[in-house]
């Protein structure tokens, strides 16, 4: 069960990092191109963070009151 909530949770961290990379790369973005390695790192970072926030919120709501 451990490894389900870690996988899923590198899952949901990827796509959420995708949807941001998506709307962060359609913006008109003068510094970056679209194939950028520097925006990619940075889209799933904070995708990962968005991510760790959902995990960490939600176990503080069911469990650490």
């Amino acid at each position: 069960m451990i490894l389900v909530i870690i996988l899923s949770f590198f899952v949901i961290s990827f796509f959420m990092g995708m949807m941001v990379h998506s709307s962060f790369m359609y913006e008109d973005k003068r510094g970056l191109d679209r194939n950028s390695k520097k925006a990619w790192i940075l889209c799933m970072v904070v995708g990962l963070g968005i991510t760790s926030w959902m995990f960490g919120y939600g176990y503080y709501v069911n469990f650490g009151r």
